[in-house]
């Protein structure tokens, strides 16, 4: 049988150290609601619940060709280089300069180089109403911000 050892004051004061330091970002993480600690401090974008006759909100992009309709594209890294998770963290900021979506924009063109290149990235809003928790009514469609090509 193995006996145990006992621990130095040293190697017992960076342990607490260490624990404080954890503590310490957890608590950071909490407080300011911000993910850029993760997977030391908070993730919440599934950590509550929808009210069941609430609404569900589902964040959308439609590209537009010159002269054309409007048409979905799908986040990903395949489509647009984000997820939909990262484009509604940063929503405030985008609303504010609808600039930043030139980038999004850039990156589906590449990806379909053998078509037209986009004249307008609408990032947009599904709002669908809830009632008892299935849905109900009808999906308002609302814009929050357009960038148009230069």
């Amino acid at each position: 049988m193995i006996s145990p050892r006992r621990v130095s004051p040293l190697g017992a004061a960076w342990r607490v150290l260490a624990v404080l330091v954890c503590l310490a970002v957890l608590v950071t993480g909490q407080l300011t609601r911000s993910n850029d600690l993760f997977p030391f401090g908070v993730l919440d974008q599934f950590s509550r619940g929808t009210d069941p006759n609430g609404e569900v909100v589902n964040t959308c992009l439609q590209g537009r060709r010159e002269g054309g309709e409007p048409f979905d594209i799908a986040f990903g890294p395949r489509t647009v280089g984000i997820s939909r998770a990262d484009v509604e963290n940063t929503l405030p900021a985008i609303v504010e300069d609808p600039e930043l979506l030139a980038p999004l924009a850039a990156e589906y063109d590449r990806r379909h180089g053998d078509e037209d290149p986009l004249s307008e990235l609408v990032l947009c809003q599904r709002i669908t109403p809830l009632q008892d928790g299935t849905a109900h009514g009808e999906v308002e469609f609302v814009e929050v911000t357009r960038w148009t090509a230069p």
